[in-house]
């Protein structure tokens, strides 16, 4: 028997209230199961109650930092007899993971019948990238991933954009924007703290076999199909696995020739010399800086490289 279960997060996107106003719409339904995470101290408990009460698809409406909680959670501990199809429902400042494998329409009434209904016609199935010794401990399973000048963009653009109320591809457009702008029009600088275009001490190995170390500008796995802003910045290149993962040069190539194949270019494109793409299962990455997974940082461990592994198949309801 499937039964749908609905968890809000009602501070996501600023509290701007898509999460409520769906829940509000679902909440005399007695077919479905309701949850608001006020506390997210409160979320493991939420998760064990829909387990008791049958449920089976579980939609999400946050953010992408959520989501990876949530995964967490349902990927290292035995909550579900079985793991639950997940929907996820784009009601977050970021929704990367959500624009690749999110319920396909925005409107809440259709999002509401959707749920109620459980007419399942599309799903996709994807692992996820499992961060194994963060500093902390406390392994997370995320979509997305990046160290180097990746993190620090990140942290700018959640410190300056997400808290004046930008979100989305806006805030990551206008992020990107101020970078580009440096990076073309000023001259290297790889002294200045204030850009995210300088030289970070980075080392990637892939399923045991190292491919670089040294100064670089950044690196990014995922196991998404497309990033923020719909970008694929990754091409064919050497391993197989799940894990696409795509190591960035310092200084900066010429950012009006590179700049929109390493974005949206295909699997056969021409990239600068020192850019390099692979698949794997299994990475090792060194860095100085911060790591971010989902818009969460965390610092990697003491004396030895991150490791990132295959996580565990999800299945996502696309509508």
């Amino acid at each position: 028997m499937s039964r749908a279960g609905l968890l809000v997060n009602p501070r996501a996107a600023q509290g701007k209230g898509k999460g409520p106003a769906l829940a509000e719409r679902l909440n005399h339904d007695a077919s479905v199961s309701l949850a608001r995470l006020d506390d997210f101290a409160a979320l493991e408990g939420h998760l064990r109650r829909f387990a008791a009460e049958g449920v089976s698809h579980l939609f999400i409406s946050s953010g992408d930092g959520t989501i990876q909680a949530i995964q967490t959670l349902l990927a290292e501990n035995a909550i579900f007899p079985a793991r639950p199809a997940l929907g996820l429902l784009p009601h977050g400042t970021t929704n990367m993971t959500a624009a690749d494998l999110g319920f396909r329409s925005r409107d809440l009434d259709a999002q509401a019948h959707f749920i109620r209904s459980l007419n399942i016609t599309r799903t996709s199935t994807r692992p996820t990238l499992r961060i194994a010794n963060p500093a902390d401990g406390r392994p997370r399973h995320g979509m997305f991933m990046g160290t180097g000048a990746v993190s620090e963009a990140t942290l700018y653009c959640q410190r300056v954009f997400n808290a004046r109320g930008v979100t989305g591809h806006w805030a990551t457009f206008a992020t990107l924007a101020g970078a580009v702008g440096k990076a073309a029009f000023a001259r290297p600088n790889p002294h200045d703290p204030h850009r995210f275009d300088r030289p970070y001490e980075l080392a990637l190995e892939a399923d045991g076999h190292r491919l670089a170390a040294g100064s670089h500008l950044m690196v990014i796995a995922t196991t998404l199909h497309k990033l923020i802003l719909h970008a694929r910045p990754f091409w064919a290149g050497g391993g197989a696995g799940a894990i696409r993962a795509s190591l960035f040069p310092y200084p900066v190539p010429n950012v009006f020739r590179w700049l929109l194949p390493i974005m949206y270019g295909g699997e056969q494109r021409r990239m600068p010399p020192g850019a390099q793409s692979l698949r794997a299962n299994r990475l090792a990455i060194s860095s100085r800086v911060s790591y971010v997974v989902d818009g969460e940082f965390f610092a990697g461990p003491e004396g030895e490289a991150l490791r990132v592994e295959t996580g565990p198949e999800f299945t996502y309801m696309l509508g």
